[in-house]
């Protein structure tokens, strides 16, 4: 894989147009058990006359407001107060825990001619999540969640979400998290954000301990090719989060059957996937002696490969900037104790299936070609994004 562009993003902390005094700074409880008040003064500032504003739009700055409070911890490494979550349009009564409920868009073979000059700009593949440094060195056991929020509804696409008795086991930096989404593809126009709450296991519940805490915002390059890093580094660690581009992507779901070999054993290899303009970006589906699926059923019923990770976005070519001509998935099979014994299969839209023989396996690739919606999804999104309050509360 080529090195990746150092192309990175330090999010500590929202920036605020109003200066912080340490006075304030010090009086400011991050005490979750009630909900901050705010205070006349602060009351009276929110609702200085203002006539494009109605009482209802005031309220509703000023409600923001307050859930941003109740967002913001202090955060001892980067020794600043952030706000741990999206608050990047106005979040009153908009419920931040809420999964989306999009799904993909309808098969390509069923797109209108207009529909196909109208496809989305841009997504993006996620493909790698490392705790790059660890303040408590390794191994460590990590739980909790790393969710993307995009231009369809703002909702929560989770990629990584375990419970504290399902951690993953990480033994150094560069162990990936296992990423089981997201689960439709993501559009990203100008900007998507990611969202990362992850805590370490510790003996006891009460030796549990914030990790990882903040939201990454990723901004798109128009055309731009290859993978981008971007890194939090909040409380006790730096993550790394690994993006590539999809420009005019459409869906690829993949689905692996074994046709002959061996359904009572795991699959011991692995299974990467990259797209045409990005041959050396691998996107992993699948990998056999990650401790993170040692508990998971690998072969489903049926015979399939249980994947932990089946979309891809796949960028459509543009005639203007692309060497290739075709909507292009390669799906790649390794074998564990010899990762140069490798089978590619290349599948061209239209083409839904092929088989390979790799090793004592007949295998078959199937790969479902779906459009990627668009967005916005929610009808309020607009007036979230037009309604953020330009006078933010001093903490």
């Amino acid at each position: 894989m080529a090195e990746t562009e150092a192309y990175t993003t330090e999010s500590h902390t929202e920036e605020t147009d109003a200066d912080t005094t340490e006075s304030e700074m010090e009086s400011y409880t991050t005490d979750t058990d009630s909900l901050p008040e705010l205070t006349p003064e602060e009351m009276a500032r929110l609702l200085e006359p203002d006539p494009e504003l109605t009482d209802d739009e005031k309220a509703l700055r000023a409600l923001h407001l307050v859930c941003c409070r109740e967002l913001t911890e202090y955060d001892p490494k980067s020794e600043a107060y952030v706000c741990t979550r999206f608050s990047s349009f106005n979040i009153a009564l908009f419920d931040l825990d809420e999964e989306s409920e999009a799904i993909h868009g309808p098969p390509l073979q069923e797109l209108t001619n207009s529909q196909w000059r109208s496809i989305n700009e841009a997504s993006v593949n996620v493909i790698s999540l490392k705790v790059i440094q660890s303040d408590v060195g390794y191994p460590i056991n990590v739980f909790g969640t790393v969710l993307a929020r995009d231009e369809v509804d703002y909702k929560c696409v989770y990629l990584f979400r375990r419970d504290r008795d399902d951690s993953q086991y990480i033994e150094s930096p560069e162990d990936m998290l296992t990423l089981t989404g997201p689960s439709r593809g993501l559009v990203v126009s100008d900007t998507i954000f990611f969202e990362i709450n992850l805590k370490i296991r510790g003996n006891v519940i009460t030796d549990d301990k914030d990790f990882s805490k903040g939201v990454i915002e990723h901004y798109i390059v128009p055309l731009a090719r290859g993978p981008k890093t971007e890194l939090l580094t909040s409380w006790l660690s730096t993550v790394e989060l690994v993006l590539a581009p999809a420009p005019f992507a459409v869906a690829a779901t993949v689905k692996i059957n074994i046709l002959n070999g061996p359904c009572d054993a795991p699959f011991r290899g692995k299974v990467t996937a990259w797209t045409a303009g990005d041959a050396e970006t691998h996107i992993i589906l699948y990998e056999y002696g990650n401790k993170a699926m040692d508990d998971l059923q690998l072969i489903k019923d049926g015979g399939s490969i249980a994947l932990s990770h089946n979309l891809v976005a796949v960028p459509v070519p543009n005639s203007l900037y692309d060497e290739y001509e075709e909507i292009v998935l390669t799906v790649c099979f390794t074998t564990s104790n010899d990762e140069d014994e490798c089978t590619s299969v290349t599948l061209q839209y239209p083409q839904e299936e092929k088989v390979c023989n790799h090793g004592s396996y007949e295998l078959q690739v199937e790969v479902t070609w779906t459009s990627i919606l668009e967005g916005p999804f929610g009808t309020d999104i607009d007036k979230r994004w037009s309604s953020v309050p330009q006078k933010l509360l001093l903490f």
